[in-house]
């Protein structure tokens, strides 16, 4: 059994054995997640400007016959979607913008029996993996994030997500589930 807690403040004391691989939080992750969502608000309000002056709804020219209601409509809902948009982007950059404080405290911690993932400064934000208690360990990728999908011996499968503050995602799943793979291995030569 891994504790998580007690693994994370052993690194925080500078105490991690030569077997852990600390991987600390990147900050630039948080900035440019940050500046992605300014952009987005940024590109949401330019694009309901330009329809406005254009005279355009969702980019198609009115037509001249059309009446006011139906104008009045449309421009309502191209201003409704484009708001909720930017709306978005601005609190994706404040979130973002507020985890940088956090980012010293983030960390993924690779043991040779597991693993630690803390993804900010409350225990619900922290995960202990211990590889002892998993039947497979697979990288997968959905809709352009990477997960690892696991599989513990009492049949429970979750999946794990993992995004860029610690690194390459694609390259981090894989590598834990190459050490689960050695985990299993060397256990499986150790008993035999």
């Amino acid at each position: 059994m891994i504790d998580a807690n007690a693994v994370v403040q052993q690194v925080k004391a500078g105490a991690a054995p030569a077997s852990w691989q600390v991987i600390p939080a990147r900050g630039s992750f948080f900035l440019l997640s940050a500046l992605g969502g300014i952009v987005v608000a940024v590109a949401a309000a330019g694009a309901e400007i330009y329809l406005r002056a254009s005279n355009s709804v969702y980019g198609i020219g009115i037509p001249p016959a059309a009446s006011e209601g139906v104008l009045d409509f449309w421009g309502a809902v191209d201003l409704i979607f484009f708001a909720a948009v930017a709306i978005g982007g601005v609190v994706f950059a404040i979130m973002r913008a507020l985890a940088i404080g956090s980012a010293d405290e983030q960390m993924l911690v690779l043991l040779p029996e597991g693993f630690v993932k803390c993804t900010g400064t409350s225990e619900k934000d922290t995960l202990a993996v211990n590889y002892a208690n998993l039947t497979t360990a697979t990288p997968t990728v959905r809709n352009g994030s990477h997960y690892l999908s696991v599989q513990t011996k009492a049949g429970k499968r979750v999946s794990i997500e993992f995004d860029g503050r610690f690194g390459n995602a694609k390259a981090l799943v894989r590598q834990i589930s190459g050490q689960h793979a050695h985990y299993v291995t060397a256990l499986a030569s150790g008993q035999g």
